[in-house]
């Protein structure tokens, strides 16, 4: 079954990266994005990562370490350690990402394009990675770099409207203008 896809606000959620490798440095990536609350930890952290300006945890991975975190995401090789995570972000009822076992994972990384504020993920389920990422790269060359401006006007229009089927037709009319207008 495919997962059901979410925009997740991540505001005033604290997140805790497992793991300081490649695969962890691009997840980092796309959360800042979206978030600086993050923190890594793992015995020995890049120096790409530690440009990225976040909080560090020097240190081997201990059950008490996510006390108070929202989402824990383990990108380590150690699958039994993967495993032991899962069962300790269960007791306390923490979001769980891994990179090897995905039916340990409560949520997956999607191909995300971003261009302020539209955003669009792409998921296969786990079917085709290299898929989302052709479709993506398709994508972004078709998406007209002035989106940005067209979502700030459009959402200032939302907030400067009464409610109601007259602002509904408006909007809707809008954004049909700007589509056709993309060649």
């Amino acid at each position: 079954m495919s997962n059901f896809p979410i925009s997740l606000n991540l505001e005033n959620k604290k997140i805790l990266v497992i793991g300081a490798g490649k695969i962890a440095t691009s997840k980092i990536k796309k959360l800042l994005d979206f978030t600086k609350n993050i923190v890594v930890l793992a015995p020995n952290i890049s120096d790409e990562l530690e440009k990225l300006n976040i909080k560090t945890l020097k240190k081997r991975y201990e059950k008490s370490d996510i006390e108070n975190f929202h989402i824990v995401i383990a990108c380590i090789d150690d699958i039994n350690l993967q495993r032991e995570i899962y069962k300790h972000t269960r007791e306390k009822n923490i979001l769980y990402n891994c990179v090897d076992i995905y039916e340990l994972c409560d949520f997956t990384f999607s191909s995300i394009i971003k261009k302020d504020d539209l955003v669009i993920t792409i998921s296969t389920s786990g079917a085709s990675p290299s898929f989302s990422k052709e479709l993506k790269k398709y994508l972004e060359k078709i998406i007209p770099n002035n989106v940005g401006s067209f979502l700030k006007n459009m959402k200032n229009l939302r907030a400067t409207m009464p409610k109601g089927e007259e602002r509904m037709e408006m909007l809707r009319k809008k954004s049909k203008e700007f589509i056709s207008s993309i060649k």
